[in-house]
C-alpha cells in the first residue's frame, strides 16, 4: 500500500510540475519547415500547433516534439464536431486514427504499427453511412479479406490476399478498350 501511495504522490507531483505546452498559431511567420523538421524562431519546434476558426473555436491542434509530429492531432468542423483524431510518434503515424463526417457518423478508422504501416483492419465510410472499404493489413501489406463498395452498396471489389497474391474480384478497370476488328486502341 505504501508503494502505491508513493507512486501516486510522485506522479501527481510530476504532473503538477510540468510546464504548459507552447502554443503557436499555424499561420505564424516564425514557423518554417526545413528538411521535414518544423522550426519555430530557427529552432526545432516543441509544443502545440493550433489553428482557430475564431477566438473561441479550434480548427486544429497538433503536438510537436523536436520539430516532428509527436502526440495527438485533432481537427474540428466549424460547428464544433470532431473531424479527426490521429496519433504520431517521432513524425510517424501510430495507433488508431479516427475520422467523422460533420454529422458525427464515422468517416474512417485506420490502425498503424510503430513503423507507420497499416496494421489490422482499415475501414472507410461514405457520408451516407455505406461502407467504402473494409481491408485488412499486416505490416503494411494487404492480407486476408479485402472488400470495396460503391456509394449505393454495390460490390466493387471482393478478393482475398494470400502470400501476397490477390484472388477474386479486384475491382480494377481497363484503361482502354480492345476491338477485335481493329488494330487500334480506343
Amino acid at each position: 500500500m505504501r508503494i502505491f501511495v508513493f507512486i501516486l504522490c510522485s506522479s501527481l507531483c510530476l504532473l503538477s510540475c510540468e510546464s504548459e505546452l507552447l502554443a503557436v498559431d499555424k499561420s505564424s511567420n516564425e514557423l518554417q519547415l526545413n528538411n521535414g523538421v518544423l522550426e519555430y524562431q530557427g529552432e526545432p519546434f516543441t509544443g502545440e500547433l493550433v489553428s482557430m476558426y475564431n477566438p473561441s473555436s479550434f480548427k486544429m491542434k497538433l503536438e510537436y516534439k523536436e520539430g516532428r509530429k509527436d502526440g495527438y492531432e485533432k481537427q474540428w468542423y466549424p460547428n464544433g464536431e470532431l473531424a479527426q483524431h490521429r496519433l504520431y510518434s517521432k513524425g510517424v503515424k501510430v495507433g488508431n486514427h479516427l475520422g467523422w463526417w460533420e454529422d458525427g457518423s464515422k468517416k474512417f478508422d485506420y490502425h498503424f504499427n510503430e513503423k507507420g504501416e497499416y496494421e489490422g483492419n482499415r475501414k472507410e465510410w461514405y457520408q451516407n453511412g455505406q461502407l467504402v472499404r473494409d481491408f485488412n493489413y499486416s505490416k503494411g501489406k494487404e492480407t486476408g479479406s479485402q472488400r470495396m463498395w460503391t456509394d449505393n452498396g454495390k460490390i466493387r471489389a471482393n478478393y482475398e490476399v494470400k502470400n501476397g497474391e490477390r484472388f477474386g474480384l479486384i475491382g480494377l478497370k481497363k484503361c482502354y478498350t480492345v476491338n477485335v476488328d481493329s488494330n487500334e486502341l480506343e
